[in-house]
């Protein structure tokens, strides 16, 4: 098999897979409805996916870098109101990734993936950095953010401290609002001593 055509099979199997847990729950899809669906033997699921753990977690990133891409082209970086545009960006993307309904079914009850592990996969890392660029790039260029750290020491801190927030189920908008404007922007932008001065 060319790296085309299992690029096209496991897309295929990721958009059935993905559709018949948004239809059925995680609990009644079995591999072999999969392969049904997405025209392909059950053999071919576990070929293109080891395990059924790991066609859910292919599933849950895929979903996460649907949303990364929506509010990624839904956000440019203002000019004027840098600070206030982050803030409200990031309270976005903590929304849309604690609220998602397809998430909420692939990491909730009865699911062998966790949403602390789904978002620490290699790929979201790597996604958040994309993502995160454009912004801190522009703010260190304008002298808006702190430029004694690297964007990938910069996108990591944010990922963790985000991940936190949007493992808390019981937060309101206003206090992340609140606590990404005191902590997170304030971190952001302080540049630190050097060690040992």
């Amino acid at each position: 098999m060319t790296r085309s055509t299992r690029a096209e099979v496991r897309r295929r199997i990721l958009d059935a897979a993905r559709n018949l847990l948004r239809t059925k729950g995680i609990r009644s899809v079995t591999m072999t409805e999969v392969g049904r669906v997405a025209g392909c033997s059950r053999q071919m699921v576990y070929k293109v996916f080891f395990d059924r753990r790991e066609l859910l977690l292919a599933a849950v990133n895929d979903r996460i870098l649907e949303i990364a891409d929506d509010a990624a082209a839904d956000a440019t970086v203002p000019g004027g109101k840098f600070h206030e545009s982050f803030i409200e960006l990031s309270v976005t993307i903590i929304e849309a990734l604690r609220n998602d309904a397809e998430l909420t079914a692939l990491w909730g009850e009865g699911s062998p993936i966790t949403a602390h592990e789904a978002l620490w996969t290699p790929e979201l890392t790597d996604r958040a950095l994309q993502f995160w660029r454009p912004w801190l790039d522009y703010g260190r260029s304008h002298g808006l953010l702190r430029d004694d750290l690297s964007n990938q020491d910069l996108a990591d801190w944010l990922h963790t401290v985000y991940a936190s927030i949007i493992l808390r189920h019981n937060i309101p908008q206003q206090q992340e609002r609140d606590l990404i404007e005191r902590f997170v922007m304030t971190s952001l932008t302080m540049a630190t001593a050097p060690v040992g001065s």
